[in-house]
């Protein structure tokens, strides 16, 4: 079942003294953050205005309506911030949301089942699946179409074609 609402960052440090926040986004669009009016803090359903942005290299400042002082800012530290499905940008046919992935039963192209995919690892070069196997193994497999040829996401499955000693 899909999540109604999306992970898109962290609050990872305080800035300054009136209560910004500095946010490490879970997008490759960081810029996103000046299209929001509001957000979620993790397990609440209170609507919180994004009052201001700005983007720092690879971080985002946030000053959020809810947090007023640096102690707010402090108290917020390690927070996840989540916006709604609806207000998540269009994907192209071949994307595909984290949050939707993660779950997955993965399996290789001869059906053998690998495992849970777990965690999406996020690279310069390319993002790379962690894939949680029913022993506890992890298998680390590069999210490129060469090794990963079809995501079902309305199945909540994944085929990978693996080279040799990729999972072993």
């Amino acid at each position: 079942m899909k999540s109604n609402k999306l992970r898109i960052g962290k609050i990872v440090n305080t800035h300054g003294l009136k209560g910004e926040v500095k946010v490490y986004p879970y997008t490759d669009y960081p810029e996103r953050f000046k299209e929001i009016q509001y957000l979620y803090m993790e397990n609440s359903d209170e609507k919180i205005s994004v009052e201001n942005v700005k983007i720092s290299k690879n971080m985002v400042i946030l000053k959020l309506s809810s947090i007023l002082t640096i102690d707010d800012a402090e108290k917020n530290r390690n927070n996840y911030l989540f916006i709604d499905r609806d207000n998540a940008r269009k994907l192209d046919e071949d994307e595909h949301l984290i949050a939707d992935l993660i779950g997955c039963k993965v399996y290789d192209i001869s059906e053998k089942y690998i495992g849970v995919l777990e965690d999406v690892l996020q690279y310069s070069a390319n993002d790379v699946y962690s894939i949680k196997s029913e022993n506890g193994k992890t298998y680390l497999v590069p999210a490129i179409k060469k090794f990963v040829p079809v995501i079902d996401i309305d199945n909540k499955k994944i085929i990978i074609d693996p080279i040799e000693g990729m999972i072993e």
